[in-house]
């Protein structure tokens, strides 16, 4: 498995899919949500609108790019409120998030790591690689960090 940081962004990132990460009572959506969302003409937002995403902790939705990002996929991952959002919420929800990512089986992925500006990126990191690990994901799976 190859893990690697990128700072890209987000719409310019070749992968077979981008995970990215929001939190419930974040609206606007920020940082790389919020770019691929301007980037897709609001298609999140408008998620968001009708009430088919919420950012309800745990939720998740694969969702096409309509070539409006260089990805053809997004998979949108939500993070709960974040106030409540801490060391112990990072580990349970990286840990089903990344099992989330194992199961569509691509070989290239584009991340966001939950709530990465509470920790340091080598702790982050090193987090993400251990989850991949354990979800078991093949040789030559390519991992980008996002940031």
């Amino acid at each position: 498995m190859i893990v690697h940081n990128s700072s890209v962004p987000v719409d310019k990132i070749e992968a077979d899919v981008v995970a990215l990460t929001f939190f419930e009572d974040e609206r606007p959506l920020r940082g790389v949500a919020g770019m691929a969302d301007w980037r897709m003409n609001g298609a999140l937002s408008r998620l968001i609108i009708n009430e088919t995403l919420c950012g309800r902790e745990g939720e998740s939705l694969l969702m096409s790019t309509d070539g409006r990002i260089r990805s053809p996929r997004l998979l949108l991952f939500g993070l709960g409120d974040s106030k409540a959002f801490d060391g112990t919420r990072f580990q349970g929800l990286l840990s089903t998030f990344v099992g989330s990512i194992a199961k569509l089986k691509f070989r290239r992925f584009a991340i966001t790591i939950p709530g990465s500006s509470l920790f340091s990126t080598e702790i982050a990191v090193d987090s993400v690689k251990k989850e991949f690990e354990k979800a078991g994901m093949p040789d030559g799976t390519e991992v980008i960090i996002i940031g």
